[in-house]
């Protein structure tokens, strides 16, 4: 029996519905390649960090936020109380204790778990409401790009590991390669 490398893909990109709005991103060429031509060469691992904390489908839209500290964190959009950042984090080292034979990641881009130096990272500007601390609006602005929380996670624990998104498999020959690199 062959020991075929094992790939961890965002489940999204198989046609899973486990996007925050329940819909798929089925990526066609990848399920193609991945699934069916090269099957016998690799095994896909489908993974959500979002689903596998708890969140629901459909759920609350997150986003990455830089807090006044410098710290990065993972906050509603609607609901900035709401905060997932910890339990994303903590994720990603029970994900590479559970496959400790991981060889690479296809991620979801610009996921504010799973993205890979795509992600919008926003500053979060409170405003004081003139008659009363109820009025106090905030805001944010997009300051740069970064990787989601959970991708930032896996490389604290694993730096050397392969990690693609998906919008760089955009052809036969660039999923050749990235299962190339992995055979190494």
């Amino acid at each position: 029996m062959i020991n075929k490398p094992k790939i961890a893909v965002s489940a999204c990109l198989l046609g899973h519905r486990v996007r925050y709005d329940g819909r798929e991103k089925k990526h066609s060429l990848l399920v193609d390649i991945f699934l069916n031509q090269f099957s016998d060469k690799v095994e896909l691992v489908p993974f959500c960090p979002e689903v596998a904390i708890g969140l629901s489908v459909p759920r609350p839209k997150i986003q990455l936020v830089r807090d006044n500290n410098e710290q990065i964190q993972v906050l509603g959009v609607e609901n900035h109380r709401l905060d997932v950042t910890e339990p994303l984090t903590s994720y990603a080292e029970i994900f590479l204790q559970q496959y400790p034979d991981i060889k690479g990641f296809i991620v979801k881009s610009k996921s504010p778990s799973c993205g890979f130096q795509s992600t919008p990272l926003f500053e979060m500007f409170t405003e004081k409401g003139r008659f009363s601390e109820i009025d106090t609006k905030i805001s944010y602005k997009q300051i740069e790009f970064t990787s989601g929380i959970f991708v930032q996670s896996l490389l604290v624990f694993k730096p050397e590991l392969p990690i693609i998104e998906e919008i760089q498999l955009s052809t036969e020959d660039a999923c050749l390669k990235f299962i190339q690199t992995l055979e190494n």
